[in-house]
């Protein structure tokens, strides 16, 4: 028996989103955090390099949020600038300030810059001195907030639609020509933050897949009558969507087999998330059905909060060193469970309560 579908969400999504979540935990950790204290072990360093380009899974997310943003200005077309803005800040505001306030207590982040952050000006070009994981929140806020006023102004007209689609070429041009092949975080000639250009070009893109995907989904949805035309469209929809799958799982987790030019990122990724919207192929189903699904919830707590938690793996877990070298797939795991445990009850301690009294 499947699981319940969550109201408002695609479970195949969902699952993706939490799945995303732990690839960064797993990638942050090899890549900064756990390494000082694995005492230089081959086998880290091996994984971090296969995992080089995992940190590029953030495109997916602010592609996913460009959809679902499509998705929610259509419903209420006529929502106002302030409730919009209340509700951003309600749903993401609260758990950035408690990560803030953990960052400045505990981790030496200076108070001036944690007051910065708490007006999600992190990677925007106005501050300069904490570069800290939380950087997509910043450029997250303020690109959905310029799309809900583009929107207001242009009604998702054929000129909105150019106008993005121009938006997200100059955005990934700017972060690919500069990184050579990537995607960043610093300002370049002085104005431009890459940050806020992947989160434009990204969460722009996600609006054009929305728009896209309303435009056919009347002919795949359509009953064809035909049962031997059905499964012929649902094995051809399998096959791309677990080909795109396994590139990105190759690119994110293979490193030295992926291209230099991570531009393929988000191609592999739009036909993978179009293939998955239409809830036919093989791999949604099988995912769907999966408690797993309803952890997508947990995503943006477990991001969010994934610093404080190394915080405290270093003082605890970590501090084992032999453990960390005798069983590093033991440790690498447990430090990942863990650190999503603790996303998961900030989320009950914080981001729901929050959002419910927000609500009222």
């Amino acid at each position: 028996m499947g699981t319940q579908k969550v109201k408002g969400k695609l479970n195949n999504i969902e699952f993706i989103r939490f799945f995303f979540a732990a690839a960064i935990i797993y990638f942050h950790l090899l890549h900064s955090f756990m390494m000082p204290y694995t005492g230089e072990s081959v086998i880290y360093q091996n994984l971090a390099e296969q995992s080089k380009y995992a940190k590029y899974i953030v495109e997916c997310f602010f592609i996913i949020s460009g959809y679902f943003l499509y998705r929610s200005l259509l419903s209420r077309p006529e929502q106002k600038t302030t409730d919009f803005l209340w509700k951003k800040i309600v749903r993401l505001w609260p758990v950035l300030a408690v990560s803030t306030v953990f960052s400045v207590v505990f981790l030496e982040v200076p108070a001036s810059e944690g007051i910065l952050n708490l007006f999600f000006l992190q990677s925007t070009g106005l501050t300069t001195g904490w570069t800290g994981l939380n950087w997509y929140v910043s450029a997250f806020f303020f690109a959905e907030v310029f799309y809900f006023l583009l929107h207001k102004a242009m009604k998702n007209s054929a000129g909105m639609k150019l106008l993005i689609c121009v938006i997200a070429y100059f955005g990934y041009t700017l972060n690919i020509m500069t990184t050579d092949g990537g995607f960043g975080r610093k300002v370049v000639y002085g104005v431009f933050s890459l940050a806020m250009a992947r989160a434009v070009a990204g969460i722009g893109t996600g609006y054009l897949l929305g728009a896209f995907y309303d435009s056919v989904k009347e002919k795949w949805e359509k009953p064809e009558g035909d049962l031997l035309h059905e499964k012929k469209r649902t094995i051809m929809i399998s096959f791309i969507e677990l080909g795109s799958f396994l590139f990105l799982l190759t690119d994110f987790f293979a490193g030295k087999n992926a291209g230099k030019n991570q531009f393929s990122v988000v191609v592999f990724f739009c036909i993978f998330f179009l293939c998955m919207l239409t809830e036919k192929g093989l791999l949604s189903r099988i995912i769907s059905r999966t408690g797993f699904c309803r952890l997508g919830k947990y995503s943006y707590s477990i991001y969010v909060m994934q610093e404080a938690a190394f915080y405290i793996l270093s003082h605890t877990l970590w501090k084992n060193a032999g453990f960390l070298k005798r069983c590093p797939a033991a440790a690498l795991g447990l430090s990942v469970v863990l650190t999503i445990l603790f996303g998961a009850g900030i989320y009950y301690l914080v981001e729901r309560p929050m959002q419910t009294a927000g609500k009222n």
